[in-house]
């Protein structure tokens, strides 16, 4: 590839927004239809039907791709380009599928990275993972470690994990399938289950606002009638619950209606240990409650594309990514102008539940239209009720961007006393890092 090929310019811009509008499958960060122009060589400008500001995030993650290159590919969906052109400051070097060499590009347009490369390299799980770690046969990971302090941190002074709180998870239903679909199920589950535990299980904090946000983190968007209302665990008001909605127990200890029994299974992949940890808490729980979970095991390949289609009873691990402000938040997860049936993707993995209602649609067309902090406040206010009495999703834990690195051959990380950006593996971190 020569280097005017490496160059991107504003027509690649262009025309790769065109082709997000073109094929929607390829829409993966949800970037609103509109019009999109260059008036000149280095400026593109966006124009959105409706206003999009609270959008912008996903606006500018959309990856480019070069038009000489992709103008004349037939399907782009289904297209793998052999010789990827970007600008950033790291280059495929090589690849198999053992692993993935990645070179410093001496062409970035800014500040070179002062490392020469990074290799990834894929492993089965968690743990082998953790023991790649510890036996330096990795120096950075993006993933949950059991027991962190015991079992790499006090092997060596050069290992380290952080794990900031960067957002909320839980039991994540389809509204589309039974029981869940059932609101008083729901409550029953968000009553019954002890949050203590469940985010003990891999060192969470234990979610507490009934907002599903965040704290302390979006302690301010809490609306009035919500600042400091928590989540009370109490199995006797769970059962109750059921009961006031027709459910009855039968022999086997589980609760039943209309001759069917109240049980679903909650699909994730088998590699998450910390999630395997999470939800095997829950099975105890529920049972306590008289609902049986079953446990889904999948692959990390095929989650997404199941939960997008809407292949499943409930999973966790979802939201997978923190969001810059409340809205987001909640824009990400119950958005129901974001539905699609059953069977049809989710480009953008939002409202995997497929929640529907007339009032939370209408709220979520308000908000990018009001004009003052105050008016986006009492629209948010609104949301935050619809989240509470109608339970899309039940929280449960706030969870940790989870980190872990050695400083043997490498340094310049981030941590809690230089919290510059998250320490997961990634590009920012990447291009501050130097030899040790």
């Amino acid at each position: 590839m020569d280097r005017r090929q490496a160059v991107l310019s504003a027509d690649d811009v262009v025309f790769t927004y065109q082709l997000l509008q073109k094929f929607p499958a390829l829409n993966l960060q949800g970037v609103p239809a509109g019009e999109v122009s260059s008036p000149a060589p280095n400026k593109v400008v966006f124009t959105f039907k409706d206003p999009s500001e609270q959008l912008f995030p996903s606006i500018v993650s959309a990856p480019i791709v070069a038009k000489h290159l992709w103008e004349s590919v037939k399907d782009p969906t289904s297209h793998q380009d052999p010789n990827p052109v970007g600008t950033g400051a790291f280059k495929v070097g090589q690849f198999s599928p053992q692993s993935l060499l990645l070179t410093r590009n001496d062409d970035y347009w800014q500040p070179k990275a002062q490392i020469a490369a990074i290799r990834f390299v894929p492993y089965k799980d968690n743990s082998t993972v953790t023991n790649a770690m510890v036996q330096g046969q990795a120096d950075w990971a993006g993933t949950y470690i059991a027991n962190a302090d015991k079992t790499f941190t006090s092997k060596s002074k050069n290992y380290h994990f952080w794990a900031p709180r960067a957002g909320t998870d839980g039991l994540i239903p389809n509204l589309e399938r039974w029981p869940l679909s059932d609101i008083a199920v729901r409550k029953a589950i968000s009553l019954g289950v002890n949050r203590k535990q469940v985010a003990a299980a891999s060192g969470e904090q234990p979610a507490t606002s009934v907002t599903g946000l965040p704290l302390p983190t979006y302690q301010s968007s809490v609306s009035a009638q919500y600042k400091g209302v928590g989540f009370v665990e109490d199995k006797a008001k769970a059962m109750q619950t059921l009961e006031a909605a027709g459910y009855a127990k039968g022999s086997d200890g589980y609760y039943a209606k209309g001759g069917k029994r109240v049980e679903f299974s909650c699909s994730f992949p088998a590699a998450y240990t910390e999630i395997a940890a999470r939800v095997q808490v829950l099975v105890s729980q529920l049972k306590d409650i008289g609902i049986k979970l079953n446990i889904d095991t999948t692959t990390v390949d095929d989650i997404n594309p199941r939960t997008a289609k809407g292949d499943f009873d409930s999973t966790m691990g979802y939201p997978v990514s923190p969001t810059p402000r409340a809205f987001s938040f909640y824009n990400d997860t119950m958005n129901p102008n974001l539905y699609y049936p059953i069977g049809q993707s989710t480009p953008s993995f939002q409202n995997i539940e497929r929640f529907k209602d007339d009032e939370a649609a209408e709220l979520f067309k308000q908000y990018p239209l009001a004009t003052t902090d105050e008016a986006r406040q009492q629209i948010l206010d609104k949301i935050e009720t619809v989240f509470v009495e109608k339970l899309p999703w039940i929280p449960m834990f706030y969870w940790g961007s989870y980190s872990s690195w050695s400083t043997a051959r490498v340094t310049g990380f981030p941590d809690q006393d230089n919290p510059y950006f998250t320490a997961v593996p990634n590009v920012v971190v990447a291009l501050r890092l130097k030899p040790a």
